[in-house]
């Protein structure tokens, strides 16, 4: 199963500076509470950045070789597709691809910070088929890692926090969102944002496992 790492990937802010090779970015998601963005790093593609007012997320969505930074922590080596590492607001960091060969995506999700708190509510026991590991629990979020077996099946239920669905491995998802149903083919970095109170359920519609990471914004 897949462990959080320690740190986080430098690559929040249009003012950040780019050396080496190409970065490239896709704004997945941007509303009143979050910014989400894809970010591709080629081979020896780095960015640094000045500290920042609010905190973030950061997902490894491909496995990588990644040389970090944030604060004054440093680590560099692989992170496996699934790692995640929060960046505390104000605190600066950086990150390079330092991968002989190959490029590394990630997810940025960047908390906003005006968005409106969350009550606090407890977690629930997982369905049969559903396995959850926790994997980070703070004052801004929690993030659970979600497996869904071929027979994964989550009642129709709510959240009184906004949620974030992201797809970590490839599967065929069935999922309600309101009272629209759909069932689709989702690739590793498929985004969704579900507000608060919105009814919702997930459901594995494939012949083999996939992940989900669920983020709740406290």
């Amino acid at each position: 199963m897949m462990r959080a790492a320690v740190l986080g990937v430098a690559i929040l802010a249009s003012a950040s500076s780019q050396s080496g090779s190409s970065v490239e970015r896709t704004m997945l998601l941007d509303n009143a509470s979050i910014a989400i963005e894809r970010v591709h790093l080629a081979s020896g593609a780095s960015q640094r950045l000045p500290s920042i007012d609010a905190p973030a997320l950061i997902v490894q969505l491909t496995a990588g070789d990644i040389d970090l930074t944030i604060g004054d922590k440093r680590a560099s080596g692989p992170r496996e597709a699934g790692a995640i590492a929060f960046v505390p607001a104000r605190t600066p960091q950086s990150a390079r691809n330092i991968a002989q060969r190959g490029a590394t995506d990630v997810i940025v999700i960047r908390f906003k910070p005006g968005r409106a708190p969350a009550p606090s509510m407890p977690s629930v026991d997982a369905p049969p088929g559903v396995t959850r590991t926790p994997l980070l629990d703070n004052a801004d979020t929690r993030v659970v890692l979600v497996r869904f077996a071929p027979d994964g099946r989550e009642p129709v239920h709510t959240h009184p926090y906004d949620l974030i669905v992201l797809q970590i491995s490839a599967g065929r998802v069935e999922s309600v969102d309101g009272d629209a149903k759909t069932t689709e083919n989702r690739d590793p970095g498929f985004v969704k944002f579900v507000p608060r109170d919105r009814p919702h359920a997930y459901a594995s519609a494939d012949a083999k496992a996939f992940d989900i990471l669920s983020v709740a914004l406290k």
